[in-house]
């Protein structure tokens, strides 16, 4: 038995105590930093390393960080910046854990060390450049590395394909079952190689929730989830990637159109142009880059509202200008009708397209030109101050994404019927 994995220290990481292990240390990783805190890549040590060697390494680590700020760690897949002596200390306390240990050791290199395990060699070498092409394109895309776009690309597809061959080779699990026997803790007694490998994907796909973070790289990491989603590890990971943030979009689209409404019906017109302009349709547009991973429903129930706003807001001021016609009246008008027209999904496109037409004869010198009339909001857009009764209810208990999503189920239901 490794003894950096008998008895119960002191210092043992909470997980462990609370009988948790595995899941909590996925959790623990997940995010940009998954490599940057993983125990082998902090300490240097190598993925086979036991008790004596950790024991001995520790003390040479500590007193070499008594009088220098950083260690370099792994020195052949080196991280930029180094690790901080408190970094060092927290990932040699992760190995009183085997469990926790074992999370890591599938996430660092393997090198030429020799397991025992009789695997394939090429099962090593995939598995080493799968950790190298994801562990420094999440370098670069946090600013740490230097990189084309290409470059990253070339970094995303290498780490998702080499995971997602790796994932699904028999080999693959027969190594982690083999280490599980080699570690022999009584703590790693109770699990089999598949509790490990079920939380990879996961945990695999959890920088992106970070990264998209940045409207910046949006477009680009969308275009890059992709890809990804055509492996079959991670196809069903990918949409709850982007959950949370369509589903702020989605609020703000609401809570913008209501205002934008509320505006136009007390005769604050400009007011309401504004809000349209600066804060629902860039709003809007944001969800076209991740459009891939937004349900179809929700997209069109999205664009029902934004372009029926629009559109009545154009009419109400066909109606006002009569008395207070100016150039930029003419021009604001026409600009939303376009755009509303732009947007509409296909129930409402037909309406919209008549009085975008209707608002251009009014300044075309038709000699008999169309009544322009606004479009009826769909019966539970026109109810969305019941819907935020229902968010704000479910919000308190469940958390902001159940709620919104309850309330866009129900619209689509409601419309639906």
């Amino acid at each position: 038995m490794d003894d950096t994995t008998t008895g119960r220290p002191a210092h043992e990481p909470s997980a462990a105590r609370r009988g948790t292990g595995t899941p909590d240390r996925f959790t623990d990783l997940a995010g940009t930093r998954l490599y940057r805190r993983n125990i082998f890549a902090v300490t240097g040590l190598p993925a086979d390393a036991k008790g004596r060697a950790v024991r001995a390494h520790r003390q040479r680590l500590e007193t070499r960080l008594e009088v220098e700020q950083t260690w370099p760690g792994d020195t052949e897949l080196p991280l930029v910046g180094g690790h901080r002596k408190e970094d060092v200390r927290a990932a040699f306390e992760e190995f009183q854990d085997p469990r926790r240990r074992l999370v890591d050791e599938l996430l660092w290199r393997w090198g030429d060390r020799d397991f025992g395990c009789d695997c394939p060699t090429a099962v090593h070498r995939d598995h080493d450049e799968a950790v190298r092409c994801h562990s420094l394109v999440l370098e670069t895309e946090t600013g740490r590395v230097e990189a084309t776009t290409q470059e990253r690309d070339r970094l995303w597809a290498g780490a998702a394909a080499h995971w997602a061959e790796l994932l699904e080779r028999p080999e693959f699990r027969q190594h982690v079952a083999h280490r599980i026997r080699a570690l022999d803790d009584p703590r790693l007694g109770e699990h089999t190689a598949d509790d490990f490998l079920a939380g990879l994907p996961r945990l695999l796909v959890s920088p992106f929730g970070d990264l998209i973070a940045a409207p910046g790289l949006r477009p680009r990491l969308a275009r890059v989830c992709v890809g990804w989603a055509e492996y079959a590890p991670f196809e069903r990971l990918l949409p709850g990637v982007f959950e949370e943030l369509v589903e702020e979009t989605m609020g703000s689209i609401d809570e913008g159109v209501l205002s934008a409404r509320n505006r136009k019906n007390e005769g604050r017109h400009e007011d309401a142009i504004t809000i349209l302009r600066e804060r629902v349709l860039p709003a809007f547009d944001g969800l076209e880059p991740v459009r891939a991973f937004v349900p179809e429903w929700r997209y069109e129930e999205a664009a029902h509202v934004v372009a029926v706003a629009l559109n009545n807001l154009a009419v109400a001021l066909v109606d006002y200008q009569s008395t207070r016609s100016t150039a930029w009246k003419r021009q604001t008008m026409l600009e939303l009708a376009e755009r509303a027209y732009e947007i509409a999904p296909d129930s409402d496109a037909d309406e919209i397209k008549a009085n975008w037409d209707a608002i251009q004869d009014q300044f075309t010198g038709s000699e008999f030109p169309a009544a322009v009339k606004p479009i009826r909001w769909k019966k539970t857009v026109a109810g969305l101050g019941i819907a935020a009764l229902v968010l704000g209810t479910v919000g308190y208990f469940l958390g902001p994404a159940w709620a919104v999503g309850l309330v866009f189920a129900l619209i689509y239901m409601a419309v639906a019927g």
